[in-house]
């Protein structure tokens, strides 16, 4: 079944989707019918789910329905009575056709109507430093473009690498903010006790080491923008007051009982899923809210490997010029070029950058190209110390942003960790948790983010 087709137009090319019924066929909801055409559907008890139901056994983030390659995938939210579908669990699956599903007292039909909608693309597949020509891609620039000339609070959530940070940063760019501040937040780098002097500031004697009076984030970033990256990272005595402020724009710095106003546009970013945070308890769910006005997601590499040749291309050119400005640029040959498309590409756009910055330092050296990254290889064989002690067989490349190369670690460790960790178990997730001793559904996620097979 198609649920998306691109109806190609040099001046105005259109992404069309088929549009979703949902019937409550049995619950407290009974006879209720809604017709949805976004995205991505949400089913939950919350109000901002696109079918919220009256059922006090349903997560308050359920489940979720979108679009896939072949027909539209239903994901379980880590939700916890669970979904089900002809009497089996599942936690992520494609169906092509009506299908009845139970979520906790309620059952669901979901019907595809033969009714479409019609969603804008962008004429280019380049959005300032940003390549795709995946209909997901296009789709999101060309949101990015209608919504920029606003000031509507942004959640762009995706795997770590995806390029979160630049997506804002275009967001702001082309807004009416553009001569502004852009001022970044990393909410996952800061301490718990200093998380509300980063963001609201303190005056002098606030705390021990507070010598001065000291502007926060959201002072500094007055008539721009404040990027709250890693959102989901927060703590949870911080995001009452984060709340506070995006309700009524104003700021008190630690140890002060003076209020600032402040106008700032808030683009925050998370490479968790918030609503499973806020099924969990860990994240607030009117926080959330707030946050999510407009939300933007940008899919991992493996949801669209198309783009992974235009990007693989535009970063050999971008290094090959600062390695060599005079040389031409090598070239990628047809079978090296499949097996880039074929890689997995775990840390996402920032491992393939990474690697084609590789490519054009040994290709101007007269190096071969270097092997593709492999986890698997990396988990069996590691390289080890005279005195037994184990190194991890990646690199760590200190010429890297320090937000980078931790980031880039930690892709490589839980890939490599988990790959082993499966095939230890035979794929059986839940004896796989109980070794590693964490919750079953955490390890879910680490298996869908880096699309590990179990």
């Amino acid at each position: 079944m198609t649920t998306t087709r691109v109806v190609q137009d040099s001046k105005s090319p259109t992404l069309l989707r088929r549009k979703l019924q949902l019937e409550v066929v049995r619950g407290a909801d009974a006879g209720r019918t809604v017709v949805c055409e976004g995205e991505e559907i949400n089913i939950g008890k919350l109000p901002s789910n696109n079918l919220a139901l009256n059922d006090s056994s349903v997560s308050r983030y359920h489940m979720r329905i979108a679009p896939g390659r072949h027909g539209f995938v239903i994901t379980d939210l880590d939700s916890t009575n669970g979904t089900f579908i002809s009497g089996l669990r599942i936690r992520e699956v494609a169906v092509d056709g009506p299908i009845d599903i139970d979520l906790g007292d309620s059952l669901v039909r979901v019907t595809p109507l033969d009714d479409q909608v019609e969603v804008p693309l962008h004429p280019s597949d380049r959005l300032g430093p940003l390549v795709g020509r995946s209909p997901q891609m296009r789709a999101l620039f060309a949101q990015v473009v209608a919504l920029a000339q606003s000031n509507a609070t942004v959640l762009i959530d995706g795997d770590t690498g995806t390029g979160k940070e630049l997506l804002a940063e275009e967001i702001h760019k082309r807004s009416l903010r553009k001569d502004a501040p852009f001022i970044i937040v990393d909410c996952g780098s800061l301490p718990d006790n200093l998380v509300e002097s980063e963001l609201f500031g303190h005056v002098r004697g606030a705390f021990t080491g507070a010598a001065a009076d000291r502007a926060g984030a959201f002072e500094l970033a007055h008539g721009g923008t404040l990027f709250l990256d890693e959102i989901g990272e927060m703590t949870a005595s911080a995001q009452p007051r984060l709340l506070r402020v995006l309700e009524s724009r104003q700021v008190k710095r630690v140890g002060s009982d003076r209020y600032r106003q402040v106008d700032v546009r808030i683009i925050a970013a998370t490479n968790r899923d918030l609503r499973l945070s806020v099924n969990e308890g860990a994240f607030r769910s009117d926080l959330y809210f707030r946050l999510s006005v407009v939300r933007l997601h940008l899919p991992s590499l493996r949801e669209r490997p198309e783009d992974i040749e235009p990007l693989a291309r535009h970063f050999l050119e971008q290094f090959s010029h600062q390695v060599s400005p005079s040389e031409p640029e090598p070239k990628i040959g047809a079978e090296t070029m499949q097996r880039l498309v074929s890689h997995r590409w775990p840390g996402n756009i920032r491992e393939l950058r990474n690697f084609m910055q590789r490519v054009a330092v040994m290709a101007h050296s007269g190096m071969r190209n270097p092997p593709l990254p492999d986890a698997a290889t990396m988990a069996h064989h590691p390289k080890q110390t005279p005195d037994g002690n184990v190194v991890p067989a990646v690199p760590l490349d200190t010429h890297l942003p320090y937000k980078e190369s931790k980031a880039r670690w930690i892709d490589h460790f839980e890939t490599t960790y988990v790959s082993g960790l499966l095939e230890r178990n035979d794929g059986n997730v839940a004896a796989a948790a109980r070794e590693a001793g964490v919750d079953r559904t955490y390890l879910f996620r680490l298996i869908r983010k880096y699309g590990l097979r179990h």
